[in-house]
């Protein structure tokens, strides 16, 4: 083996097979073994530690599965490329799971495993590791472009390694933003294979430029052919919600549910999606199995704690839900990194108002609310929690109270109102208060306004006049529809006039989306980043310059 002393994990919920393992690989002059019992086990140390092997069995009862762990890691990039990844399992099945999946191990055995099969394979493991080693410490390391041409001069030499290196260099120029060459690449492989990862290759680089219709279709054909290629779930969910279509999105999450029922990660999206719709009957279903999955609530995300606190207000368990806005509270305190970021903490006020409306302490909840209402301009304030915070606002609304609860939703209304899909979202918690729902619709009827007579002022090529309509509301909304209107005008108005306040303008509104729309903003930073335009001549001798 190329390396002295490798370390590895075992992760295996049988105690015989783990010392029957350990066993095995100090006799191939494994240094460090460690073991694991169940996949949160195996999650956290692989997390702490990097392992050079992982053994890992393919079925955890009632947790996920190994391969659910392999996808998971390597999504978030917590598992090296580097690292030998080994399914060890006594299911002869496993071979079709691994045959559509994206993340595939370096290898796979069947139960009992015998000494001198697993040394050979690991022999060839490495062997491979160390040959796309220098693909890999590039990608490690987000060197993209270096770690492309490694590939291609791998591909160059025949190595016998071609199938890896070409999925590698595919996802590689995906990443460069090398879009058709990506998807040349992903041809490639189809001519002579039908891998689901490389048609969800496709369907992704149609995403980024642009042709959602395609990407749809693809990635529905791609789960009709292989009902239980996770990834395209996981990618189609994504795109529904980036286009507000919850509906949709809960629809596919449900059909991967089937697929992985113990996967906590969708029981709360489920669950989630399905509040959102006003359906708390099924988001109380999913939401309690998550909690089942995963044997307490502190450890679920803010959001699936909130709506497990708002169930049990509206239940009549009060000594339930106030526990819960206690939990919330104290994930705070131990969470204080969370991805979630200020999120965390404004969950915690939107759970003590939420509490405070049902003691019938309106002041505490109005105070709550008002400062919440302040932020609704951050990147942080995002559609979902807006959703939440509607929510919130139906249950303390009086009609003496109703003009300054319009005052709070006017901006969010106004933010967040995008179209058709976002505005029946952002009514529905809404539906019983006639005077808060104006305010929404009235905000997407401005936002059509707006953007409509920029469109019209576009198709006369008027792009300063599109632009002074479009930049001052756009800033002041920050409505994303809004925003990539402004800065596309800004953008065309900085090619026609060479003004750089346009460029500026153009970058202030994309900094200012929430979420990023990708694939606009690569687009028009390819137009932004033309040479600067030269300073004008002074049409006639004795005319100064500006």
């Amino acid at each position: 083996m190329s390396n002295a002393t490798p370390s590895a994990l075992i992760a295996d919920p049988s105690n015989t097979v783990r010392l029957s393992l350990r066993a095995i690989l100090q006799g191939c002059d494994i240094g460090r073994i460690d073991t694991a019992s169940t996949i949160a086990e195996a999650r956290r140390k692989l997390i702490d530690c990097k392992y050079d092997v992982v053994l890992c069995e393919y079925h955890f009862e009632g947790d996920e599965s190994g391969q659910d762990l392999l996808e998971e890691l390597r999504e978030k990039k917590t598992l090296p490329l580097s690292t030998l990844f080994i399914m060890v399992t006594g299911e002869a099945a496993y071979a079709r799971v691994a045959g559509v999946a994206e993340e595939t191990p370096d290898d796979y055995m069947l139960k009992p495993v015998q000494a001198g099969e697993l040394s050979e394979r690991l022999e060839k493991a490495f062997a491979r590791r160390q040959a796309l080693m220098e693909i890999y410490e590039a990608l490690n390391g987000k060197h993209y472009t270096k770690a492309l041409k490694a590939a291609q001069q791998m591909m160059a030499l025949k190595t016998p390694y071609l199938a890896d290196i070409i999925k590698l260099a595919a996802n590689i120029f995906y990443r460069l933003g090398r879009l058709d060459e990506s998807a040349a690449m992903y041809k490639r492989i189809l001519e002579t294979r039908n891998p689901a990862w490389a048609k969800l290759g496709l369907a992704r680089v149609a995403l980024r430029q642009g042709d959602k219709a395609t990407a749809e279709t693809a990635m529905l054909d791609i789960i009709n052919q292989y009902y239980r290629y996770l990834p395209v779930y996981n990618q189609l969910v994504e795109l529904y919600l980036s286009e507000e279509r919850f509906a949709d999105a809960l629809d596919i999450t449900e059909q991967a549910i089937k697929i992985t029922p113990n996967n906590l990660k969708r029981l709360q999206k489920a669950g989630q999606l399905a509040y959102s719709l006003g359906d708390a009957t099924k988001a109380a279903e999913y939401l309690g199995r998550a909690v089942k999955v995963n044997g307490k609530a502190v450890d679920l995300d803010y959001r699936s704690i909130f709506h497990l606190a708002l169930m049990q207000f509206d239940g009549g368990q009060a000594p339930d839900a106030a526990s819960l806005v206690k939990q919330i509270a104290a994930k705070q305190k131990n969470d204080m990194l969370s991805e979630d970021g200020r999120r965390g903490e404004w969950y915690g006020d939107l759970a003590l108002a939420t509490e405070s409306i049902a003691r019938r302490e309106p002041l505490a909840a109005i105070d709550l609310l008002r400062s919440l209402a302040g932020h609704w301009d951050a990147p942080d304030f995002n559609f979902e929690f807006a959703l939440d915070y509607f929510t919130v606002i139906d249950r303390l609304y009086a009609d003496d109270i109703a003009g300054t609860l319009v005052e709070w939703l006017q901006s969010l209304a106004l933010r967040f109102n995008t179209g058709r899909q976002a505005e029946e979202l952002l009514i529905q918690p809404l539906s019983r208060r006639a005077r808060l729902v104006e305010v929404v619709g009235q905000a997407g009827v401005f936002v059509s306004e707006i953007t409509n007579q920029a469109a019209k002022l576009l198709v006369d090529n008027d792009f300063r006049a599109a632009a002074e309509i479009l930049i001052p509301e756009a800033q002041r909304t920050r409505n994303n529809r809004l925003l990539a209107a402004a800065a596309n005008a800004a953008a065309k108005c900085f090619q026609s006039f060479h003004e750089p306040a346009f460029k500026q303008q153009a970058e202030t509104c994309l900094a200012f989306m929430v979420p990023v729309d990708e694939l606009l903003t690569q687009r028009l930073r390819a137009l932004l980043a033309g040479p600067a335009p030269e300073a004008e001549a002074p049409e006639a001798e004795g005319d100064e310059a500006d």
